[in-house]
């Protein structure tokens, strides 16, 4: 209870400096979700985005989540062309981007070219700070994630927003709740196999609806369809995935 009582104070002093009006670049999964419902409940305007195939895992779940929390969704579905000019500016934007870092890129990239608010809220940081990922089990590099995450891909990420003169945030980034998490025993983060447990536990808490709260995660470039999009896109090509992105 305690830490949660911690991570509340934190999120709320966060949650208030945030604007008015933004928008979420929405998975529908705890990280994103428990901003926007912290967002929503400081009385401030929210809309959700998420970019997607349309028979994705992203598009089927974030409209389902977009739902339990009573927010308006828009739900951006690129074509193949699209999909090749998006792989083409982000390796413009950051020349020596590696296969995997683009097709992760790909959700945030349409959010920002079709969102219609100027300031986008990101979820980006909390599988560092809060042990997100399964391999943190065997070996905890949280750390050095993190640096690597402040130090390169957020900044490429920033990059691709300004393509689109829009502007990021991210709260989980804060200053204040890195330092506090960074304080946070090993065992509250990842408890009976359940990865990022503290947070899930302290959005239920403050009211997350729970099929949202402890939903288990599921990596960018499969949940939203990317990854298959463009795999069938190079085989067309008679090339592998990384072969094609790096031909385009």
């Amino acid at each position: 209870m305690e830490w949660e009582n911690k991570l509340r104070e934190v999120f709320e002093e966060i949650i208030w400096q945030i604007p008015e009006r933004v928008g979420v670049i929405f998975s529908g999964g705890v990280d994103s979700s428990f901003l926007a419902y912290l967002i929503n409940m400081h009385d401030k305007d929210v809309h959700l985005y998420t970019a997607g195939s349309k028979d994705s895992h992203d598009k089927r779940w974030a409209e389902k989540a977009a739902v339990l929390l009573g927010l308006p969704i828009k739900f951006i579905e690129p074509d193949a062309e699209e999909i090749r000019k998006a792989i083409k500016e982000i390796k413009d934007i950051e020349s020596g981007t590696d296969a995997l870092s683009i097709l992760i890129d790909l959700p945030l990239y349409f959010v920002c070219k079709y969102s219609l608010n100027p300031v986008l809220v990101s979820g980006q940081g909390s599988d560092e700070l809060f042990l997100g990922y399964k391999k943190y089990e065997s070996k905890n590099t949280s750390e050095i994630d993190l640096k690597k995450l402040l130090q390169r891909d957020i900044i490429r990420e920033s990059k691709i927003a300004e393509r689109f003169n829009k502007k990021i945030i991210f709260p989980y980034l804060d200053i204040a709740l890195i330092s506090l998490a960074n304080s946070i025993p090993y065992e509250f983060k990842i408890k009976d196999g359940i990865h990022k447990y503290i947070l899930r536990n302290t959005a239920l808490r403050l009211g997350l609806n729970p099929e949202i709260a402890w939903k288990p995660k599921k990596s960018a470039q499969y949940s939203s369809g990317f990854k298959y999009f463009v795999d069938i896109m190079a085989l067309n090509e008679g090339k592998k995935t990384y072969e094609f992105i790096r031909d385009l």
